[in-house]
């Protein structure tokens, strides 16, 4: 699920790069479409994923002015969690590597909540290529086209 950006002035530091603190916003939009399935607003007021941990590569410098796509896959999903895998490339170039992973979470509870099969079928689309192919050899359907 590909997601295109043109970074703003307000994302450019004195050296005239794009700085590294736009890179977590923008991978936070590129997870919108995980995020609908884990909440039955718009608003998104009862999101019940939180994250618990972040890690972004920084590879390239990304220039001002020009456009980054950011993509975004569904590397894993456990019990309760999801790992998220993002890149973004500018110029066809891969500038920067992210991995996330987050917690489905029953906030009343204070606790984890299990992913049910419902949610599990409708990322399937966001899977990787690599888990994908482990849920066929494990005899599990195959992703939605």
């Amino acid at each position: 699920m590909p997601l295109t950006i043109l970074p703003r002035f307000s994302e450019v530091d004195v050296l005239g790069h794009v700085t590294n603190t736009a890179l977590p916003v923008w991978f936070e939009e590129g997870r919108q479409e995980i995020f609908r399935h884990f909440s039955r607003e718009a608003s998104m007021r009862d999101l019940t994923l939180i994250l618990r941990r972040y890690e972004i590569d920084f590879l390239q410098q990304i220039q001002p002015g020009h456009e980054v796509r950011i993509e975004t896959r569904i590397e894993n999903i456990g019990r309760s969690s999801l790992s998220i895998v993002q890149q973004a490339f500018q110029f066809d170039a891969l500038v920067a590597s992210g991995r996330c992973v987050m917690v489905h979470f029953d906030y009343a509870a204070n606790t984890s909540r299990e992913i049910d099969a419902g949610q599990r079928q409708a990322l399937s689309a966001l899977f990787t290529e690599e888990y994908a192919q482990r849920g066929r050899e494990a005899g599990e359907p195959a992703p939605l086209a």
